[in-house]
Formats: structure tokens, sequence, C-alpha cells
């Protein structure tokens, strides 16, 4: 049956989805259908899709008890572990009494000639830092795989813990943060500020509107070509055109050779000068 669309909802409360409304005979039943973290989306659901015991045939609302969502979370961090990102799915006629139908793995591997780029900064003491909204096993696991993260060295910073801290705590925790998970285009401008403030000089990624504060604040925004808002575009200082990371670490070595060869031409000239 045909269903209206009255209302998206936004991602404030960890899910989005849309609010639409189905006609029954004369009387008209709204209905939610969310997706998203599985923390936001399990704090709306006392149910879950599945049998009840002994039960044969369709499949029916069950009770999501507290061995049933441990069970979830469990699934889900298996999932991560493995570099999964996964997303929860739910529905219902009321927001804070979803079903929860399931949850998905997908895998978004790293481009080709991405943990390369990667490897040469870090060879060259350029500081690589990840900031994602993923949950911490998967952004964990991507950051290892790539070669920025180890964790006899590295700490992880959720967004949540990154609201907690003052400026100078922050300040102090992320001399050492190489992962900042669960976090929101908000977080940017804290952690760019927080870098600058210890004296490291930021280059900043991002493609949408509300990374624009952030990539203005950074001593370099970048944003992407392609799938890159005009504001972020506008923010930023270099835009790759082919939204590849590679792209950037070819950037940076221009950048040292240039300042290398105006280095020397100055100590040539000094020399040459004193010399006269």
């Amino acid at each position: 049956k045909r269903m209206e669309v009255r209302c998206r909802l936004d991602a404030s409360c960890g899910v989005v989805g849309s609010s639409l409304v189905k006609q029954t005979g004369e009387a008209e039943v709204q209905c939610y259908f969310v997706k998203g973290m599985l923390e936001g989306v399990l704090d709306h659901c006392g149910s879950y899709t599945g049998r009840k015991a002994g039960a044969a045939g369709d499949c029916a609302p069950v009770v999501l008890s507290d061995m049933e969502r441990h069970r979830v979370i469990e699934a889900a961090r298996t999932m991560a572990n493995s570099g999964l990102r996964v997303l929860a799915l739910a529905h219902g006629t009321q927001m804070n009494s979803l079903t929860l139908d399931g949850i998905v793995g997908m895998s978004d591997p790293p481009r080709r000639g991405v943990s390369e780029s990667i490897a040469k900064m870090i060879e060259n003491r350029s500081r690589v830092c990840m900031i994602t909204g993923d949950a911490r096993e998967t952004a964990m696991a991507i950051a290892s795989t790539l070669g920025f993260y180890d964790p006899r060295k590295h700490t992880a910073l959720s967004g949540l813990e990154l609201e907690q801290l003052s400026g100078a705590e922050l300040e102090d925790r992320i001399r050492d943060t190489a992962v900042f998970y669960r976090t929101s285009p908000r977080h940017k401008l804290a952690i760019v500020q927080a870098l600058q403030a210890t004296g490291e000089i930021v280059a900043m990624t991002g493609d949408g509107v509300n990374d624009a504060p952030a990539l203005s604040a950074a001593d370099i925004g970048v944003a992407m070509g392609k799938s890159g808002t005009d504001v972020a575009k506008e923010a930023a200082d270099m835009v790759i055109m082919d939204d590849d990371f590679t792209t950037i670490m070819a950037a940076v070595e221009e950048g040292k050779c240039i300042f290398y060869n105006i280095k020397n031409f100055l100590t040539f000239q000094l020399s040459t000068s004193v010399a006269a």
C-alpha cells in the first residue's frame, strides 16, 4: 500500500528516518522507519523482530530483554572489529517504542594507494588523525589497517568525551590521539583549534556544509572537488578535484620541494652577498 511521507527525522538523536502515514479505513496510522548508529536506535527500541519461543510462521515483535540487547551489541561489536560500518534499522508507530529489525554490516575499504600515501606522510614526519562518526571498534580497525594507529602509542577519543573536556585538558589529550570516533561536524572545529594550540600546523579535509568552520580555521583547508559542497570549497584553501587522498600527498611533496628550493636560493644569495 502507498504511504505518504509526512516528515523526515534529523540526525540529532543519532538516528535518521522518515515519518510516514498510511490510510487504514477511515483512520490514519503514523509509522516511523529509522536507521542510524546502534546505540541511538537501541535507545528507542522496546522490541525486536523475531519469533516467540515455540511459535511458527511469520515473524512478530518480541520484547527486547537485556540479554537480547547484549547479544545485539556483541554482534555489532564483532562486525565493527572486522572494520565493518554497522547500521541499525527499526520501525514502529511510536518513536519511543520502536521495533528493531536488524543490523547491517557494510564494508567501505580505503581507496587504493591510501595506505602508501599515509606511510609516506608518517615517514616525512607528518601526523595523521582520523575524525569519523563510526563506532570505536570500526574506527580503530580501519586506522590500524592504514598504519597510523598503534594502541601502544596512540589513544582514541569519542565525541562525547571531547565535549566533557576543558580546553587545556583537550590540548593535553590530543597530543597522542590518532582516532576521533562517534563525532559530529561540530567537533571538527574544536579538534582543529586544539591541535593548533599545541603548535601543530593543521591541514583539514572536508566536503559538507558543516565542515566549513573547521576548513576555514585550519592552516590549510582541503575540500573535495567532486563530492564537496560549494560552501566547503569556498571555505577551503585547496580543492582536490579527483577526491583522492593520494593527491594530497603529491601536493605536500610539491610544497616541500618549493620550500626547500626557496630556502636554498636564499642561502645562496646571502652567502654570495657576504662574499662580495
